[in-house]
């Protein structure tokens, strides 16, 4: 079989065909001398009977003998029985016996109607039967669709779907089944070798693939085997649809989401950018003068400013470049035992230019455990909150940073008594390029908080933040906490 690009294997039962093929005549010449057996059964049983009764009662278990072929054997060796059961009743129990002659016309009539209910009741065992078994057969059929339509529901791809429709199809039709998808650049023109079976898996505006199926016995698909071809293949046909039309939507969002992320952080940067190069060059211009009429006063404003702004930058494109690493990286590489206590102190040493006019409280009880996290990220964390605090903040305003252990967890937070959030959605204020303030005299893209979110995940927690009652705004970290263990 020549399948072109196939993106699935295929998926080969070595499971042997539940039932023999009823058309193999040995499976044929086996039914009809089970049903010559029973004759001899029934002629054993009744044969030390005669003496003691009537040849009704004889009949009677000839009857049940053709009842039981009927119900076993199908048709045409039910049929054999009876003629056979006839055949032995007059043979062995009519007068005169061990001959074929009948004396008695009576016995005529009464091998008639033994004949004759004989094959009514082996024609109706052997419906029976049937309606049985194709009962039996669609029962099995619906438990096999809705286990394929399960599986296909949850397939995560079109590889995964071919694979699981490849399994289902080989099980069900006791064969070999390989879905091909197309190539949506080249194509897809599969050779099917000398007793295999395709069917085009078809969407509503594009061929999607051929499921490709080769019985274990080289013989032709009857036509319920056909139909039921057709009904899977329909299946996987409306899940490759599905499957191809989600890729395509992710595929869009994806592409929207790029393009929205872009042009927000062009315009975020843009604007965030265009202040402090205008103030640079601004006072770059002034200083560059060759006119004496600015003082040292004016020169050092004028260098502190450039120095403020160019910090302002810097800090600008290194949190861009920071969240990208962040939402890149895995897991954590650099985690080690900390002390809390020292990691908070170091944060607000980083910030110490910034909060000289703020009240810094710390609340950490001594005996407070060593956690193993990264220290650089948490002093990033909780420098990047300060941060915020200070710039969200009157000057004066108390800010406290505390921590407390839980059973499982610790959890760190930094509360302000300043205005808090509002009526803005603190959630919210973790998004990319999401601001506290949209205007105004605060500097930034938005990307502090997205930074702490992307911090606390990868150390497995969570960050949120909430309105205080006293009208302030509190973040709270929850770290997973695992004891260390001593040596």
């Amino acid at each position: 079989m020549m399948l072109g690009r196939a993106t699935t294997e295929e998926a080969a039962s070595t499971k042997q065909p539940r039932n023999t093929t009823r058309s193999e005549p040995t499976a044929v010449a086996s039914r009809y001398l089970r049903g010559v057996g029973i004759t001899a059964l029934c002629t054993l049983v009744a044969y030390p009977l005669y003496p003691r009764f009537d040849a009704v009662n004889i009949v009677m278990v000839y009857l049940l003998g053709a009842t039981l072929a009927g119900l076993r054997l199908g048709r045409g060796p039910s049929a054999l029985t009876a003629i056979a059961n006839t055949a032995a009743f007059d043979f062995f129990f009519v007068p005169p016996r061990y001959t074929f002659y009948v004396a008695d016309t009576q016995y005529i009539f009464t091998m008639g109607v033994m004949l004759g209910v004989a094959l009514v009741i082996a024609n109706l065992m052997a419906s029976v039967r049937r309606q049985t078994e194709v009962a039996a057969e669609r029962e099995r059929r619906t438990a096999m669709l809705y286990e394929l339509n399960r599986e296909l529901a949850v397939a995560a791809d079109a590889d995964a779907i071919a694979t699981v429709a490849s399994r289902h199809v080989g099980d069900a039709l006791e064969g070999r089944a390989c879905v091909v998808l197309t190539d949506p650049a080249s194509g897809l023109a599969p050779s099917i070798a000398a007793g295999e079976f395709s069917v085009s898996l078809s969407g509503k505006h594009r061929e999607l693939g051929v499921l490709v199926f080769a019985p274990h016995d080289p013989v032709e698909l009857v036509s319920d085997q056909r139909a039921l071809l057709q009904i899977l293949a329909s299946q996987i046909a409306s899940a490759l649809e599905r499957a191809r039309l989600a890729e395509e939507a992710a595929a869009s969002r994806a592409a929207a989401e790029r393009a929205a992320l872009r042009n927000t952080l062009l315009a975020s940067i843009s604007h965030d950018l265009r202040g402090p190069l205008s103030a640079i060059a601004g006072a770059g211009s002034l200083v560059a003068q060759s006119t004496d009429h600015l003082d040292r006063h004016r020169r050092v404003t004028l260098g502190n400013l450039i120095e403020e702004k160019a910090r302002d930058m810097s800090g600008l494109l290194t949190n861009v470049l920071e969240l990208m690493r962040l939402e890149t990286t895995d897991g954590l590489s650099r985690a080690e035992w900390q002390s809390l206590e020292e990691l908070v102190g170091t944060a607000i040493r980083y910030n110490e230019h910034r909060l000289g006019a703020w009240r810094i409280h710390t609340d950490i009880p001594e005996d407070f455990p060593l956690v193993f996290l990264d220290g650089q990220l948490i002093v990033q964390l909780l420098a990047n909150l300060l941060e915020n605090a200070s710039k969200y903040t009157p000057q004066g305003t108390l800010i406290t940073v505390a921590a407390a252990r839980g059973d499982m967890s610790v959890t760190l937070s930094v509360e302000d008594t300043g205005p808090g959030f509002g009526t803005k959605d603190p959630e919210s204020l973790f998004e990319k390029f999401e601001r506290g303030a949209e205007e105004g005299h605060v500097s930034g893209v938005g990307l502090g908080l997205a930074i702490c979110r992307a911090i606390a995940r990868l150390h497995r927690g969570e960050i949120h933040a909430i309105n205080t009652k006293g009208g302030g705004a509190r973040f709270e970290i929850t770290l997973p906490f695992e004891p260390m263990e001593l040596a």
